[in-house]
């Protein structure tokens, strides 16, 4: 038998003929989605802390339990020389002089190039606790004592 090597068009018909079986199962199968990615999305992970509370690793939908007012009414406060953002509760400053205070939740979270929200990295998390612990005051009303975090 003598095989003759196929023509491009044939060659090409064949490919498409491919893709096409390949779109129509994938389009049969409801449970694929069609223009989403075929690996499911990981999840965000954000971080908070506050003058009382410690440095917690979150989810982003979890956020507004710990900062009501997130992604609605925050401020946002850039952390220097990192590519992470502070989202705080503008009602929680108290300015004492020409120095405000942040005396309330914060969550911290990273951008990417474009400005999306993107998931921490472990190292950042440890520059987190760097920034929170240079920049934690005790500050006194009265007789109480309480924590803040000293915005610059």
């Amino acid at each position: 038998m003598n095989k003759t090597k196929p023509t491009l068009a044939r060659q090409t018909y064949e490919k498409v003929c491919a893709i096409e079986t390949i779109l129509n199962r994938l389009l049969a199968d409801s449970r694929t989605p069609v223009s989403g990615p075929l690996v499911p999305e990981r999840p965000l992970y954000l971080a908070t802390a506050g003058p009382e509370m410690p440095l917690s690793v979150i989810r982003l939908e979890d956020a507004s339990d710990y900062l009501p007012c997130f992604d609605e009414a925050d401020l946002l406060y850039g952390i220097p020389g990192l590519p992470i953002l502070m989202s705080y509760c503008p009602e929680q400053i108290m300015d004492i002089g020409e120095e405000s205070y942040l005396v309330g939740p914060m969550i911290f979270f990273r951008i990417d190039h474009i400005g999306n929200t993107v998931s921490l990295q472990v190292a950042d998390l440890y520059q987190l606790a760097e920034f929170l612990e240079e920049h934690s005051v005790i500050l006194m009303q009265g007789v109480e004592s309480f924590v803040a975090i000293q915005l610059d």
